[in-house]
């Protein structure tokens, strides 16, 4: 007779369950780099835009230096508005990851009752086949005595 767990059902859908918050925890963290990304391009922008702006200001075209101002301001908006949006899917991840942490107690729970179940389970077949074995032994005993007495 095979050990059968009576929560295992429970415990496959807490390890279902924790495999997709770990699933939506990593396409959250895909859409932090994204952001992270978009902020590093508007940095990288507006450093060369102004290296443009200050090679015009010295070539004397101010007909561009005039419209570095609304440029810059466009960029920096741009990299403001994506730092807020990032913050926000970071505070999301963090909700996330909380969740993911209950899952994995959750199934560390089961798992853990598995394991004492188990161990309790083993500990019942050892004492029955130690019985079976006693028994065994004292009717050998039994039948080599009796044809002495004989």
């Amino acid at each position: 007779m095979a050990f059968v767990f009576r929560l295992n059902q429970l415990l496959k859908i807490a390890i279902h369950e924790e495999n997709e918050v770990k699933d939506r925890l990593a396409r959250k963290d895909g859409q932090i780099a994204e952001l992270a990304e978009k902020i590093k391009k508007y940095q990288d922008d507006q450093e060369s835009a102004l290296i443009q702006q200050q090679q015009d200001l010295m070539a004397g075209d101010l007909s561009k230096v005039q419209m570095y101002p609304a440029y810059l301001n466009a960029l920096k908006k741009s990299e403001i508005f994506y730092s807020d949006e990032m913050e926000l899917q970071q505070k999301q991840r963090q909700k996330i990851f909380e969740e993911l942490q209950e899952k994995q107690r959750k199934r560390k729970t089961f798992e853990k009752l598995r394991e004492v179940d188990e161990a309790k389970y083993k500990k019942e077949m050892l004492k029955k086949e130690q019985k079976l074995l006693d028994e065994f032994s004292s009717r050998k005993k039994n039948t080599l005595m009796e044809p002495d007495n004989a």
